[in-house]
């Protein structure tokens, strides 16, 4: 079965994206959220190159800030946490998240788009709990790595689950409206099952 994916209007692409961050904002289980979708998401579906960067960024931004104000504050500051180590990890993942999306773009199938959801959430668990493991005090070395990815896996548990569900979730919808709706369609691309 072949389903086709239309490449949709930035403004629907926005749209997707801040509805997104309003979910990762609302409670959830731990790193159970969209944001590996909206940065997949963001790299397939936003041709303009350096818009698929700004846009998700400014949105992983703006959420951070909301959680770290309001949800998380008893742990962290907004000065804190931005200018922490980990966040840099953590937004470095982010980007190279975006970038496994501009490689999708072209040829996106469900079957990749799984993989890549799975690809999104190794990577997001092996860059920010590098960045955990330079603040933490382990030691530095090998051993205190170690320590740390496997105190992370019940999180790596729900990052893939939620990349997973997030990312399907979203491509379908996107695929969905812009086949009921041709007026958002910008050029034909298809999702092969």
């Amino acid at each position: 079965m072949i389903m086709k994916l239309k490449n949709p209007k930035l403004s629907l692409v926005i749209t997707a994206i801040t509805i997104a961050c309003i979910f990762r904002i609302m409670p959830h289980w731990p790193n159970f959220t969209p944001i590996a979708a909206i940065a997949l998401m963001s790299g397939a579906l936003i041709s303009n190159r350096l818009m698929a960067f700004v846009i998700p960024f400014l949105a992983l931004a703006i959420s951070d800030l909301l959680t770290v104000t309001f949800i998380n504050s008893y742990f962290t500051n907004p000065a804190e946490y931005f200018g922490s180590i980990g966040t840099l990890f953590i937004y470095l993942a982010f980007g190279l998240m975006i970038l496994m999306g501009m490689g999708l773009g072209k040829n996106l199938k469900w079957s990749i788009l799984g993989l890549s959801a799975v690809g999104t959430a190794t990577l997001f668990f092996l860059l920010s709990n590098f960045g955990v493991w330079l603040m933490n005090p382990l030691p530095k070395n090998a051993l205190g790595l170690l320590i740390t990815y496997e105190m992370a896996i019940p999180f790596f548990l729900n990052n893939i689950a939620g990349d997973l569900f997030y990312s399907f979730l979203m491509f379908g919808i996107i695929a969905l409206i812009t086949e009921k709706y041709p007026q958002f369609i910008l050029q034909t691309q298809k999702i092969k099952k």
